[in-house]
């Protein structure tokens, strides 16, 4: 039956039947059908409802000629092909992605999924790499990054003005070294604010530490073991008396040790006396020996720079050369209180100890010299850095030359 503005055409059983038997014969489609026979699709459908014939539910056009035949034997053999593709590209995708697996774990990433981050400059790579040579249009790449064109250009205009920053800060981090070579991160931070201001440069902690470590500019601390003290003496020890002193001042306590410099014809010996309110070096004296005449000319030096010392008291270990006479009689010609390590000599004198450590391993004072004067123009450069320019976190991040000046 088929209505249309009004009129109600009405088809004949035989007709209705006819129409169905030639959509089973399978030359032609349900919609070529209709227009062979004037009929709706959607009256066949009724037709097919009203006479139960389920094998027309959903029917096929059976291709009976040659070229026909051809074709479909073209779409299976293409279909196969498809198929084969799809599971290469499967197998692909599997072993690119184990292959990530070990990169990121070689390259510290957590997993694969963190190195795709990169994905970005990835792209970057790609898209720069021989541009006239491109095959496919950026919007394409960008597509097989699941990246629009649009998200591109913005992170390059970001990576364009990251990099730029990173080569300033790069090259206010490279002029500062020249003078303190081992300052680490926190302590540019703080040495390099104002530099930073006058660049316009917004930059914080974390962000300078990834620069760093990304050029390998962090700096590695180094373990050092060696003994220069023999507490083994026939000379009178004192007591440690500032176990429980609380050093509120400068030239309230000075800390005395030696340590050693390497040159090519064997080692000479560094004294050093260190004010521990303010950690500046206050006395010093190179000698190529451990008699205790370098010590002494330390203690002289230090108490000719330091006028009007009153209640100081001198620290050290129980080596021989701050045991001995020589040096006893000359503290106490200056009444300066003598107190000594007793059982943990290392962990009493920290202080002193911690003072050898950063001549050595920021100041390059650990390297082997050509000579005892190469070492003492060495060493003496070395001290003025540390006094006039190194930033001391217990010292708020100041120098121990502007503390020792502003308590005086």
């Amino acid at each position: 039956m088929y209505k249309n503005d009004g009129y109600v055409r009405r088809y004949s059983e035989s007709f209705k039947l006819k129409v169905l038997d030639e959509l089973a014969k399978g030359n032609h489609s349900k919609r070529q059908v209709g227009l062979l026979y004037g009929v709706q699709s959607s009256t066949i459908n009724e037709w097919i409802k009203k006479y139960n014939r389920k094998d027309l539910m959903n029917t096929r056009v059976i291709v009976q000629t040659d070229d026909e035949l051809t074709r479909i034997k073209a779409l299976q053999k293409e279909l196969k092909q498809l198929k084969e593709l799809l599971i290469k590209k499967d197998l692909d995708k599997l072993i690119d992605n184990s292959y990530l697996t070990v990169a990121a774990k070689k390259l510290g990433y957590k997993d694969a999924l963190e190195l795709k981050k990169t994905k970005h400059l990835a792209l970057m790579e790609t898209l720069d790499n021989n541009p006239k040579e491109r095959p496919y249009s950026i919007a394409t790449i960008c597509k097989g990054y699941f990246l629009t064109r649009d998200a591109f250009y913005k992170y390059k205009k970001r990576y364009v003005k990251r990099i730029k920053i990173e080569n300033q800060v790069l090259e206010i981090v490279h002029k500062r070294r020249r003078t303190l070579p081992r300052e680490g991160a926190r302590k540019l931070m703080r040495s390099l604010k104002t530099d930073f201001k006058k660049h316009n440069i917004k930059i914080g902690r974390d962000q300078l530490l990834r620069i760093l470590r990304d050029n390998n500019l962090l700096i590695r601390r180094k373990k050092y073991s060696s003994r220069t003290t023999n507490s083994h003496n026939r000379f009178y020890k004192y007591n440690n008396s500032i176990k429980d002193v609380e050093i509120v001042s400068c030239n309230q306590v000075w800390a005395a040790d030696i340590t050693y410099i390497r040159t090519i014809k064997g080692f000479c010996y560094l004294a050093l006396l260190t004010d521990m309110y303010s950690r500046k070096i206050v006395g010093y004296d190179l000698s190529d020996s451990l008699e205790l005449t370098g010590c002494v000319r330390a203690l002289k030096k230090a108490i000719y720079h330091n006028k009007e010392l009153k209640n100081l008291t001198h620290h050290s270990d129980r080596g021989i050369q701050y045991c001995s006479n020589v040096y006893i009689n000359e503290l106490n010609r200056k009444k300066i209180v003598i107190s000594m390590t007793e059982e943990n000599h290392c962990y009493e004198n920290a202080l002193a100890e911690r003072v050898n450590g950063i001549l050595k391993d920021e100041f390059y004072l650990d390297q082997t010299f050509a000579s005892v004067e190469d070492a003492k123009r060495a060493t003496k450069n070395a001290i003025k850095l540390y006094n006039s320019k190194r930033l001391h976190l217990s010292l708020d991040y100041k120098t121990p030359n502007n503390v020792h000046q502003n308590a005086a």
